[in-house]
């Protein structure tokens, strides 16, 4: 009896070594790491299957900063202007990697928006125009923004045109000219990365402003047509990102006398 119970614990004990020296051989494999970059190279985030210990930031304009205090799985940095990564180092136990940040440099997308008055079907606010595109009435307060993607465009002479209508009912065309205050705006622009730089509105009538996208973006760029009568104007919104790559959109507007004969 004495023999068998011996026999039962020498197996055990075989069975139980292996088991041991899988988990110490566990703690000396190699982590997996994964990470990505964002906004522009200047955003970076890696995680790891196990601690990560070590991270080396090595920045565009030469600059290498390095955190060895992070003992955690996770590690994130979110950067501003100026500080996009060219490649980042990071150790997890006896695993290092390298990351490099490729710059996409996608091309921005520009938007313009004209301030008017609520889209309806009266004589007070907006309607599509017999001739194509839409007709807004210049005394109505403004309050709505549109942009050149609303503008109807069905193939009629005036289609893509925004009209500022006058000589309604109860709405006298001013005379002997049409002074004309319109507000723009370009914040619904967009670009892939993040990173539009300028920003340029031509009022087509020979003038036009730019600005800084970060200090100055155009939320609202008011703008007065001192004697704003018949032919359409092009107005054309442009915005460049940090790689001067542009694009611009555009949109016409004129005026129209609807005085009865």
């Amino acid at each position: 009896m004495l023999t068998r119970t011996l026999s039962v614990a020498i197996v055990a004990g075989l069975a139980a070594a292996p088991v041991a020296r899988a988990a110490a051989g566990g703690g000396k494999s190699a982590a997996t790491i994964t990470a990505s970059f964002a906004d522009s190279c200047q955003d970076f985030a890696a995680h790891s299957s196990k601690d990560i210990s070590h991270v080396e930031l090595h920045y565009a304009d030469g600059r290498v900063v390095k955190d060895e205090s992070i003992s955690s799985h996770d590690y994130a940095i979110d950067g501003g202007a100026g500080d996009a990564i060219e490649f980042a180092l990071v150790k997890s136990g006896t695993t290092s990697e390298q990351f490099d940040c490729v710059q996409s440099n996608g091309a921005p997308t520009a938007r313009l928006e004209i301030k008017t008055p609520p889209i309806g079907q009266t004589v007070a606010d907006c309607f599509p125009f017999w001739a194509g595109g839409l007709s807004c009435e210049q005394s109505s307060p403004r309050t709505v923004w549109t942009s050149t993607s609303e503008i109807p465009d069905g193939g009629g002479t005036d289609s893509g045109i925004l009209h500022w209508v006058c000589g309604g009912v109860g709405v006298p065309c001013p005379s002997p000219s049409l002074p004309l205050t319109v507000s723009f705006r370009g914040t619904s622009s967009s670009d892939p990365d993040g990173d539009i730089a300028s920003w340029t509105l031509d009022f087509g009538d020979g003038t036009s402003v730019s600005g800084s996208w970060s200090s100055a973006p155009p939320t609202e760029v008011v703008h007065e047509y001192p004697n704003f009568t018949g032919d359409a104007y092009v107005i054309t919104l442009t915005v460049t990102d940090s790689a001067g790559q542009s694009h611009s959109d555009a949109m016409r507007m004129g005026t129209v006398d609807q005085t009865p004969d």
